[in-house]
């Protein structure tokens, strides 16, 4: 069994940002009440603002203010996570991915929406609000899989927080490199700007990464993953979490999410290509991710 003891939330708001608040709410089918339902609070973050994205960390005694608890991930089935809405001034979810991290350390994704998800059981339209005229006041969220080592990737999301204190933010350009033990570039990419406010100092950013070559962790090391800047503008991130997905982006749902760098406090230092301010570019380090994860036990297989 693994216990989930802490919740990590990303999201990215549409075009309809709130001043209502957001609930994430987590059962399993047999308990009797919620084992997770969490209010996210206002932050120094832009939050739930229009094409804005966010990342809150849920901890076990945010759980409890309401009477819920630890869990157990395998517990769970299709309908198990929902976001849902406060009032009446109504939300549209851009993207959502929440995942967990349990008292061993295994890092396990729970539900994912990309904003182009559709197909069976998944609504067109991600809009929240308390006003029964404008959309519904809680969506499901599409229930994913912890991939194993194994899994192939074919695109991968990258969320991170840059550090809340003077002159952390950047305006030059961030780059993702990653290498496999053969010497193939699988990834390179720019991060260039969006709608979002990338790289700012206290925001948040959510962002999918192209693959060019598709690939899997044993063929990585620990000096495989490098994140450099293009500039002498300074940036230090505050998190940064890394994922590989299994399906392509044009595939109706994600089904497996393969971790593969998890920063939940940053200790990289500060990326500058001026020496005298930090490093022009770090190694991230690999996540453990298991050759064979967990078998779920409910519906969702």
């Amino acid at each position: 069994m693994a216990t989930i003891e802490t919740l990590w939330a990303g999201m990215i708001t549409a075009d309809s940002g709130t001043d209502s608040s957001i609930v994430l709410i987590i059962n399993e089918p047999s308990a009797p009440a919620d084992v997770v339902q969490f209010t996210f609070p206002d932050t120094g973050q832009s939050d739930q603002e229009a094409n804005q994205a966010n990342l809150y960390e849920i901890k076990e005694e945010d759980f409890a203010q309401r009477g819920g608890r630890v869990f157990d991930h395998l517990k769970l089935n299709l309908s198990s996570i929902r976001l849902a809405i406060r009032g009446s001034d109504q939300w549209e979810v851009g993207s959502f991915f929440v995942w967990g991290e349990a008292r061993d350390g295994l890092i396990v994704p729970l539900g994912l929406v990309t904003g182009r998800q559709s197909g069976p059981g998944v609504l067109s339209s991600f809009i929240l609000s308390t006003d029964v005229d404008e959309a519904r006041v809680s969506v499901p969220i599409p229930r994913v899989q912890l991939g194993s080592s194994l899994i192939i990737i074919r695109r991968m999301m990258m969320l991170l927080s840059t550090a809340d204190e003077d002159d952390a933010g950047t305006d030059d350009l961030i780059n993702l490199k990653i290498t496999t033990i053969d010497g193939r570039v699988v990834v390179d990419h720019d991060f260039k700007d969006t709608l979002q406010d990338d790289l700012e100092q206290g925001e948040a950013n959510f962002y999918f990464v192209p693959v060019d070559i598709t690939f899997n962790l044993p063929e990585l090391n620990d000096e495989s993953i490098v994140l450099s800047i293009k500039g002498k503008d300074a940036w230090l991130p505050d998190r940064l979490f890394l994922f590989g997905l299994s399906d392509a982006e044009d595939k109706e749902l994600v089904e497996f999410v393969v971790p593969v760098v998890h920063l939940p406090r940053w200790n990289l230092g500060t990326l500058s290509k001026d020496p005298d301010e930090g490093r022009e570019s770090v190694p991230l380090p690999l996540v453990d991710t298991p050759a064979i994860p967990p078998t779920p036990t409910g519906p969702i297989l």
